[in-house]
């Protein structure tokens, strides 16, 4: 179960970074390209997107901080860490998918970096364990099942 729970972390941990290098990747490109004449970052919904995905980006990494620590100082993190697990694999196929939007059609062609994040988000939100199954998880630990 120990190494079940690091395996997990692991994924918590590749999701935020693949989170934060699509929106690295999507910013660049919204500062670069032009829609209706005008740079997308000029419009305030590209603003307001990012802003929320940054948002988000920066509360995962907190949280998969924070469950580090505990798990190298030997705490009992399994509910923790099936959260973050959950947690960070939706936000990340969530954040891509924005992102791919953002780059419109450039987002389906084979060199978009943003089309391969959002490939692989998808992934990982099975591998190590569904959504579902981490959930279930939490709520046996919390007696609620």
């Amino acid at each position: 179960m120990q190494q079940l729970q690091q395996e997990r972390l692991v994924v918590a941990i590749a999701a935020v970074a693949s989170a934060r290098r699509s929106l690295h990747d999507t910013v660049k490109y919204v500062k670069e390209h032009e829609s209706f004449g005008r740079k997308i970052v000029t419009f305030q919904n590209t603003q307001f997107r990012i802003v929320e995905m940054a948002t988000e980006v920066e509360l995962g990494q907190a949280f998969v901080d924070r469950i580090i620590r505990a798990h190298i100082e030997g705490e009992d993190v399994v509910s923790e860490v099936s959260m973050a697990k959950w947690w960070t694999t939706e936000m990340n196929k969530r954040l891509t998918g924005q992102c791919l939007s953002l780059w419109g059609g450039d987002g389906v062609a084979f060199d978009c970096p943003v089309a391969g994040d959002y490939a692989d988000s998808a992934i990982s939100t099975i591998g190590g364990g569904t959504t579902e199954i981490m959930k279930v998880i939490i709520a046996r630990r919390m007696g609620l099942g």
